[in-house]
């Protein structure tokens, strides 16, 4: 005890001494942290936030795409975390073509001299500012060379959209030609999906997405849908514009966030986009965004111009129709006499193909048949919209997670296997799932006209016959090619119209075995393909993604490898 005493009284003396110094560098901590707290005045007026790592929601187009090089920048936002960003089971998505540009087109000084001339000649008129500096010239120089696959599609695509866009747009009070924004967003792809997980036509994130009132959850995702994406994007465009009051950087905030081009305005003391560009605050792609918007809206305003030679394609009259509960667009498509694929392209906001269950949701049918597809549904018994699905229990799954992998309530599956409530289920013990109703096998032979389909990369005219139950050579015959053609993406095909009462065999050559007979309860055996997703097959066999997934207790969101074996009960 004494000795502790002693040394006690030795150290006293030292902490009595450095205790003010702690306390002074404690205060400096203080004030140092309240200074890099205050909100900083730009040049231009603009009150700036701290420099902080930006929050999703400021980051509304893909802050890691590959405009630029985002390894390059240490101020790289983080994507939305939130589940429903991931792609779902039953959703195919394509890259962002953000993700696939050059860094900085390369385009020698003789051509680009010469490029300007070009672009210079008989220019049209613009509701945008335009510039041609080395920058937009290069990149109309990009587009119209080594990019030109590319472009020239996405100029085809934009036909179905600009008119309704420009509308929206102009009803907002904003240019009308923002909207050949979209060719370097999404090359006008509503499935179009970033590494930042950014989403459809416009490339919204999901956390901006929602604050601009799109509907995103593991059933519906607006980003994808073009209408209400478009209504939301110009919303969004015209607030920056009233917080820039330029729309150059309005558009560089729409793809780096507001925050950080409030925040570099303010670092660099610059209030202009192409002097701001001049400086290393902005990562390349958005330094490079904009000069790629404006090269693309020259060539869309003049395509010919530049070397283009495209037939854009017209956009597709459509009708709503309110389904209440959930179906399945396949069943919809039979009641209307269309092919599944024109519904899914009228309704790419339906992340799973079906309706969600519980509400009313309104689904786009082609124009003229929405009486039609109205009264036939409300004819359509509720046991015809519903299939009973299998599943196997296993170790650790509770009723709640098999509701939640399906889609229904817990209830509906207590309900249907007569289960009290709170009880529990046991490794192997077989369920019935009431889950969405998949068409007969019969859907597609009242197709009575044909079908234009576009060759998606990975296509032969093997796997197109299947998926429309005819054969390679009727399709072959009727698109005037050979029958070992080799098919482009992008090249239009046509699927001739099914003769009354006739059927084409289901082609089965790149399974283990052939489909058994009616009756018969033995699985299918199918090798999966380079290419394939579990939603493809599920549409080949007429069954539901989950239905494949339970039987080979895969996960919906699992990769399928080539080669990978899968059990399929088409019965």
């Amino acid at each position: 005890m004494k000795t502790t005493s002693r040394t006690s009284q030795r150290l006293n003396p030292v902490v009595f001494a450095l205790l003010p110094l702690f306390l002074l560098g404690f205060l400096l901590s203080g004030c140092a942290t309240v200074r890099s707290s205050a909100p900083v005045n730009s040049p231009s007026g603009v009150k700036t936030e701290p420099r902080v790592r930006p929050k999703p929601e400021d980051t509304p187009a893909d802050e890691t795409a590959a405009l630029g090089n985002p390894a390059a920048d240490a101020d790289a936002a983080e994507p939305d975390a939130a589940s429903d960003d991931d792609v779902q089971p039953a959703e195919e998505v394509v890259p962002s073509p953000l993700d696939e540009l050059e860094v900085v087109p390369d385009v020698p000084a003789s051509t680009l001299e010469k490029d300007k001339n070009i672009v210079a000649e008989a220019l049209p008129e613009f509701d945008v500012p335009m510039v041609l500096n080395d920058r937009v010239v290069a990149y109309v120089d990009y587009f119209s060379t080594r990019h030109k696959e590319f472009f020239a599609a996405s100029l085809m695509r934009s036909g179905r959209y600009v008119q309704a866009f420009q509308t929206v747009f102009e009803a907002a009070g904003i240019p009308k030609d923002l909207v050949f924004m979209a060719h370097v967003e999404s090359a006008f792809k509503t499935n179009a999906y970033s590494r930042a997980k950014a989403k459809g036509i416009f490339q919204f994130i999901a956390g901006t997405g929602r604050r601009y009132g799109l509907r995103i959850d593991s059933w519906v995702d607006e980003r994808s849908d073009p209408a209400k994406s478009a209504q939301a994007a110009a919303a969004y465009l015209k607030d920056l514009y009233g917080m820039f009051g330029d729309w150059y950087l309005a558009l560089a905030a729409y793809n780096a966030g507001e925050g950080k081009i409030q925040r570099s305005l303010a670092q660099t003391r610059k209030n202009d986009f192409w002097q701001l560009a001049s400086t290393r605050s902005l990562r390349a792609e958005t330094r490079n965004y904009v000069p790629a918007i404006l090269a693309a809206t020259l060539i869309a305003k003049q395509p010919g111009k530049y070397g283009f030679d495209v037939q854009p394609e017209a956009p597709v009259p459509s009708e709503v129709v309110t389904i209440d509960g959930q179906t399945d667009l396949r069943v919809l498509a039979r009641l209307a006499g269309v092919d599944p694929e024109t519904l899914r392209q009228l309704n790419p906001q339906l992340r799973r193909g079906m309706t969600p269950p519980g509400s009313a949701t309104e689904v786009k049918v082609p124009v003229g048949l929405a009486d039609t597809v109205t009264q036939a549904y409300a004819n359509l018994p509720a046991a015809d919209r519903l299939v009973l699905a299998r599943h196997e229990v296993v170790k650790g799954e509770s009723i709640g997670a098999i509701a939640q992998r399906y889609g229904v309530s817990a209830s509906a599956i207590a309900n249907a296997n007569r289960l009290g409530k709170g009880a529990a289920v046991k490794p192997g013990q077989e369920l019935i799932i009431p889950a969405v109703a998949p068409p007969s096998t019969e859907f597609d032979v009242n197709r009575t006209s044909a079908v234009a389909y576009r060759v998606r990369r990975g296509d032969t005219l093997s796997r197109i016959a299947t998926h429309y139950r005819t054969t390679a050579a009727a399709i072959a015959s009727a698109s005037g090619i050979g029958l070992h053609s080799n098919l482009s993406v992008g090249q239009r095909l046509v699927i001739p119209a099914k003769r009354s009462g006739s059927r084409a065999p289901v082609a089965t050559a790149h399974n283990s075995r052939p489909a058994p007979a009616a009756g018969d309860d033995a699985p299918v055996v199918h090798t999966v393909r380079r290419g394939e997703t579990l939603y493809r097959i599920a549409d080949h066999y007429q069954v539901t993604v989950d239905q494949i997934c339970a039987l080979n207790r895969i996960a919906p969101n699992g990769v399928l490898y080539p080669g990978t074996r899968l059990k399929i009960r088409t019965n």
